[in-house]
């Protein structure tokens, strides 16, 4: 048997597509929750019960999950059905391996859209919704053992030094599958011989699915389990030695080792994960459901939509009322339109309202800094612009003349004035070819006043 190490393990399906008995390994899972074993300890309590009972490995699964403080009381409450419980806690297994990827999800009424849909129609036999991948993870990760609340255990060494240590089980069901799955490798090469990795359990291969299933349940057997007084070396696997309680999945003929795997033909292999009729009906249905919610969620948002279009129209419609006739508010001046402005022949631009940006362009814009930028007199030229480096810089423009709106301009400070030259002037341009505004001839009226008070006073130099 040749490794399989290298094979892509993680399953993946388009969008709306339904998982197989073969994708799940259906008899796989089958065979490890119907074994009859009871031989592993359970931690926790079951329906009121001791805790540290012997149970089999699917009551040991399912008990886990109930006790996760991330599974909510509605999933518990619906765990108390027990094939909704055991099919739960299979998709939760393959979770676990690593099997399923976390953009799955299983139920159809999934909005988002980072997640893929798929029909479980092995799995969903029942009312119960399964969720998706991302939540049974968080689900399996919040399951909390006693020792693991000081340290959890993260290796496989972690749980061999817990097992010599008289400690079993080491940790938790679930965070012990997730240990071996991140070490798979090692398993491989230690109880495996390098034929198969652990993972390959979990996907097609022709081996039968109850001969993998035995050898996974003796696998974890031998990192869950230890009897008293077992001192084995670190080195070597738990179980199976003398002083030990003998692995009860080991291989009848040599106790303690591996149970050997059973290769099937072609055509056994074909027999085993066949999808009934009803699962291919379950399956078609699931799949009407998800393209009917959709649709309707398609049709809600086309619906908020049209509703958005709606209210911004009539606040437009109510805007044009407000400014209607009579009130001189809802008309727009020619003074302040973006359009030339023709005088006889010639044609002349507005050069001191800025044109529309873009809001974001805008919000940055120095044009909207001044707030006495609307009352501010226009400079209307004929000459073209150039080339000016400052984005924000108003281009230079030449025999620019003043026009007076018909009524003075409010007077600006010194620093709305100096912002104002900042923002609208060319520092490349030459100063003849510059014509003031009021406010230029306002502000070189105060600059010499200023001088001229100053002039004669301490630390005036004297006149040459």
């Amino acid at each position: 048997m040749s490794s399989r190490r290298h094979k892509n393990q993680v399953l993946r399906k388009d969008d709306n597509t339904s998982l197989t008995r073969q994708d799940l390994q259906f008899d796989l899972l089958q065979a490890l929750f119907t074994d009859s074993n009871e031989v592993f300890t359970d931690p926790f309590q079951i329906d009121g019960g001791s805790a540290r009972s012997r149970v089999t490995f699917r009551n040991l699964y399912v008990n886990a999950i109930m006790n996760s403080p991330k599974a909510s009381k509605l999933l518990k409450e619906k765990m108390a059905d027990a094939e909704f419980a055991t099919h739960f806690a299979m998709l939760s297994l393959l979770t676990n391996v690593g099997r399923v990827n976390t953009t799955m999800s299983f139920f159809p009424e999934m909005k988002t859209a980072i997640r893929t849909y798929h029909p479980v129609p092995a799995l969903q036999k029942t009312n119960g919704s399964l969720q998706d991948a991302p939540r049974l993870k968080s689900i399996l990760k919040g399951i909390v053992y006693d020792h693991d609340k000081v340290k959890v255990a993260t290796t496989l060494n972690d749980c061999r030094r817990r097992l010599e240590e008289g400690i079993a089980p080491p940790t938790n069901i679930a965070n012990l599958v997730f240990i071996l799955s991140n070490e798979s490798y090692s398993i491989s090469k230690l109880h495996f011989s390098n034929e198969v990795d652990l993972l390959d359990l979990f996907t097609p291969m022709q081996v039968s699915s109850k001969s993998r299933a035995r050898a996974f349940l003796w696998l974890v057997y031998n990192y869950y389990e230890a009897a008293p007084g077992s001192t084995q070396p670190e080195s070597s696997p738990v179980g199976g030695t003398e002083g030990t309680t003998p692995n009860p999945f080991s291989d009848p003929a040599k106790p303690g080792e591996r149970p050997p795997l059973e290769e099937l033909t072609e055509t056994e292999a074909a027999l085993e994960n066949v999808d009934p009729a009803d699962e291919q009906e379950i399956s078609e249905k699931l799949v009407s459901q998800r393209i009917q919610f959709l649709t309707i969620q398609s049709q809600k948002v086309d619906k908020d939509d049209e509703s958005v279009i709606s209210v911004d129209s009539t606040t437009k419609a109510k805007g044009k009322r407000r400014g209607g006739a009579g009130t001189g508010k809802g008309k727009t001046s020619k003074a302040t339109a973006h359009e030339p402005i023709v005088y006889g022949d010639e044609s002349f631009l507005d050069h001191s309202t800025p044109s529309r940006l873009p809001h974001a362009q805008y919000r940055s814009s120095p044009f909207r800094s001044s707030p006495l930028q609307a009352k501010q007199p226009r400079l209307i030229s004929t000459s073209e612009s150039r080339y000016s480096p400052y984005a924000n810089a108003r281009p230079a423009r030449s025999h620019e003349r003043y026009v007076s709106r018909g009524r003075p301009s409010p007077p600006r400070s010194l620093l709305e004035h100096a912002w104002h030259v900042v923002a609208r002037s060319d520092p490349l341009a030459d100063s003849d070819d510059e014509m003031g505004d009021e406010h230029c001839r306002v502000d070189y009226e105060q600059r010499l006043n200023i001088v001229c008070r100053l002039r004669g006073k301490e630390p005036t130099p004297e006149p040459e």
